[in-house]
């Protein structure tokens, strides 16, 4: 069991999370081979990655005759929509794998990282969703039971989360790295990792869930830009990919602090997977949730006890029930459909021979599992432990001193599992949040602003993108690590901090979570900062013009304040000059005027204020 400090303790019995048997921290044999699909009655560790095939992605979608959608397999012929699959022939080269901040002398194969990563991440995948998720000792799903499907978890999972799974979504997501943009700071890697905030953040656990143990000391640019280590970065862009699947069943599994137990249909994922009768639930919902974000199927597929019961019954196309979903042809409809796709057609290719196989020598295992150390995902002495485990293993398979990625490494991989720790869910994150003290930051600067902070233990905390016009809660015990604006105008981090230490200098014991407020603006090119009570600012009448407001949809119609006047948005604004002010600087610019009198209701009231 787990050491847990008495800090620790009180506060999760007094949040009622703390369950001694939930925590575990590494998977046994037993444990590990429950998770494994069979193959003529025993353990199957073959590794079908497929090969030398060519497949169809990122096609259009077009309605069909019963009104539902589905992929443009004739149209789907244009450049870009099709790859040749052909590891050895694309990868042939030997390369370094230093990373940021550590180099080594150490090589491999390119194409030996590629596909050791994939198989890796499987694994990875089914360990932290079972047994990451504070689900109690026997783990997230009923392993006594079969699937809906008729099949066992190992090959269920097996048939959808294998390794050509997250070659589907590196196809789907950045056609395996080759669609990435040329700077570090916009590449969010082969399998697009959003950072900064997004999905990024709630790894580092700034949701209360995530897996901050390992990533909050992690650097998104050295574990996922295509541009800063070896081979486009697979190996952590995929690695995270995985930790990410798990976080986001998570948070519609009951999983959180504040809904661990719950039996509503919006925290039952992990019952519907098991429940649902389309054999391609799993990777059309994780991917869904990976593409829209976990709380998308909470308003839809989850949204109601009916629901949730309407939809485990479908056998087939359940993409297609408008019960389920939202009737949309947009990008999300096209991932959420084409993700199974190109992993079935993938692991059809690879079931019939079409496989990926080479020869690893216990150095290439061995190189592999340092550079999982040197990105900070494991401490040296877990991967040493790893290591012996492993070569032990080797050992006994090798044949002139190496052996077959398809047939023998998926035994030696089982020894890395077992070996490896089994992050938890929310491990080393901000869970208690009792007692916590916290003031608003108000952004009055004209842009957006990324704001990123540690809380007074030193976790992360907020890590996100906050509108001009807006507000954050922030904690007043804590500390600015980033400050700027989304766009790189301006990086207040230094001056924002100063004016954290001035806040919290103003108060004394019997301070007030949230009565307090921090004002930063960005005026003559200096950061700027106010600090007081805390006094919102007054509504906005509807109807009127709002600074703090996202207009994202073009044509919205509102009245300035200002001068009465109506104004119509042409395109996506939020914050920025007044309307009429804006409109007479630039007459094509955003906002277009549309009446030539005042309206007559806004000139007989008290204008309302602007916000600012």
């Amino acid at each position: 069991m787990k050491k847990i400090s008495m800090k620790v303790l009180y506060a999760a019995l007094f949040c009622g999370l703390y369950n001694p048997a939930s925590a575990i921290q590494t998977v046994d044999l037993e444990q590990y081979r429950q998770l494994m699909p069979t193959f003529q009655g025993t353990t199957d560790y073959r590794i079908l990655l497929a090969d030398k095939v060519t497949v169809n992605y990122h096609c259009e979608i077009i309605e069909t005759p019963d009104g539902g959608y589905d992929i443009d397999r004739e149209g789907c012929n244009k450049p870009g929509q099709f790859y040749h699959i052909d590891w050895q022939g694309e990868f042939p080269n030997e390369i370094n794998l230093s990373v940021r901040g550590a180099t080594t002398t150490s090589t491999i194969i390119e194409h030996k990282l590629w596909a050791i990563a994939f198989a890796h991440v499987s694994a990875s995948s089914r360990i932290q969703m079972q047994y990451g998720l504070r689900k109690g000792p026997t783990g997230t799903f009923d392993l006594t039971k079969p699937f809906a499907t008729g099949e066992h978890f190992g090959d269920y999972f097996e048939r959808q989360m294998n390794p050509n799974y997250f070659v589907s979504k590196g196809l789907q997501e950045s056609s395996l790295g080759k669609d990435l943009p040329a700077g570090v700071d916009e590449d969010d890697g082969v399998l697009q990792i959003e950072y900064p905030g997004s999905a990024w953040a709630e790894l580092q656990g700034v949701v209360g869930g995530g897996f901050p143990l390992p990533f909050k000391n992690l650097d998104p640019k050295t574990v996922l830009s295509s541009h800063t280590g070896p081979a486009r970065n697979i190996l952590g862009s995929s690695l995270s990919s995985g930790f990410y699947n798990g976080s986001a069943l998570a948070i519609v599994s009951g999983s959180l602090p504040w809904n661990q137990g719950s039996d509503l249909s919006q925290d039952s994922m992990h019952l519907f997977l098991q429940q649902s009768k389309d054999p391609d639930a799993l990777s059309m919902l994780m991917s869904f949730m990976y593409n829209r974000g976990p709380y998308a199927a909470k308003d839809q597929i989850l949204r109601s006890q009916e629901v949730f019961d309407h939809c485990v019954s479908i056998k087939e196309d359940l993409e297609d029930d408008w019960t389920c979903f939202q009737k949309q042809n947009d990008f999300g409809a096209r991932y959420i459909r084409q993700i199974p796709d190109v992993t079935n057609t993938l692991t059809k290719a690879a079931a019939q021979g079409s496989t990926y196989d080479t020869q690893l020598t216990w150095n290439d295992i061995s190189n592999y599992l340092s550079l999982l150390q040197n990105y900070g995902f494991y401490s040296e002495s877990v991967i040493n432990k790893a290591k012996l485990a492993a070569e032990q293993k080797f050992n006994v398979l090798q044949s002139n001193g190496a052996i077959s990625y398809q047939s023998q490494f998926g035994q030696v991989l089982e020894h890395i599992m077992i070996n490896l720790p089994v992050y938890e869910l929310g491990e080393g994150g901000p869970y208690d949040e009792h007692g916590k003290k916290q003031f608003y930051l108000y952004n009055y600067s004209p842009k957006t602003s990324l704001v990123v902070t540690n809380n007074e233990a030193g976790q992360a905390d907020v890590n996100e993108f906050v509108l001009s016009q807006n507000r954050v809660a922030v904690d007043l015990n804590g500390q600015f690590t980033q400050l700027k604006a989304s766009d790189g105008a301006y990086d207040c981090t230094n001056e924002a901090n100063a004016a954290l230490a001035a806040l919290k200098a103003s108060t004394d014991d019997t301070y007030v979570s949230l009565s307090a407020q921090l004002k930063f603006s960005f005026l003559d090119n200096a950061c700027a900062f106010e600090h007081g009570p805390h006094t919102p600012p007054p509504p906005v009448q509807d109807g009127y013009w709002d600074p703090s407001k996202l207009y994202d949809q073009p044509g919205e119609v509102v009245i300035d304040a200002l001068d009465c006047h109506e104004y119509r948005n042409e395109w996506y604004i939020v914050g920025g000059n007044a309307p009429s002010v804006a409109f007479s600087q630039d007459p094509w610019g955003v906002w277009r005027k549309l009446s030539e009198r005042p309206n007559s209701a806004c000139l007989s009231d008290t204008p309302p204020a602007e916000g600012a």
